[in-house]
């Protein structure tokens, strides 16, 4: 497998987990409106710090993608360069 196709397939990766963290984004989002209408302010701070927490993987797995999507570029501008020397 050359390095192009890993970074390819790792960048699939990032993006349907990051689909995924969505989705728990979302099911913890309701269930804070939940506990809010319910007046529940034991469980509010801590699915607000499970919101927080899913943010900042998501943050990381988005820089990883710029990165992995800036190494592609460069394999390509180097390939190009490759065959037009």
């Amino acid at each position: 497998m050359t390095v192009s196709n890993a970074l390819f397939n790792e960048a699939q990766v990032i993006k349907d987990t990051n689909s995924a963290l969505e989705d728990i984004q979302e099911t913890l989002a309701l269930s804070l409106v939940d506990s809010l209408k319910a007046g529940d302010h034991v469980t509010t701070p801590t699915v607000i710090e499970m919101l927080k927490d899913l943010e900042d993987m998501q943050l990381k797995y988005y820089d990883r993608l710029e990165e992995n999507e800036n190494t592609q570029g460069g394999l390509e501008n180097q390939a190009q360069v490759e065959r037009e020397g």
